[in-house]
């Protein structure tokens, strides 16, 4: 069985993307939802299943700045000095 990680899934786009997936592939596989439930977050827009894990977390809590080993600085996100810049948390 193949899991798939979905960020955002109680949305209007990710819960529709969810429903697609199960319609298309059925018992064969399983999502994780990760979603902060915020304003566009509803967990009405998610049928309870138990091919559905649903966890209430906010992504960016949890993500770390890699610093690219690609030699143009301008895609990693990377200032002059090579190091990666830091996020703030808004929630």
């Amino acid at each position: 069985m193949r899991t798939y990680l979905v960020t955002g899934g109680a949305g209007f786009i990710g819960s529709n993307y969810i429903h697609y997936m199960f319609r298309k592939y059925g018992d064969t596989i399983r999502i994780i939802n990760v979603d902060c439930l915020t304003y566009a977050g509803n967990l009405e827009n998610l049928e309870k299943t138990a091919r559905l894990d649903i966890v209430e977390d906010w992504v960016a809590d949890n993500c770390k700045q890699v610093k690219s080993t690609s030699s143009d600085s301008s895609k990693s996100g990377s200032n002059s000095t090579g190091s990666t810049g830091s996020t703030e948390n808004t929630k």
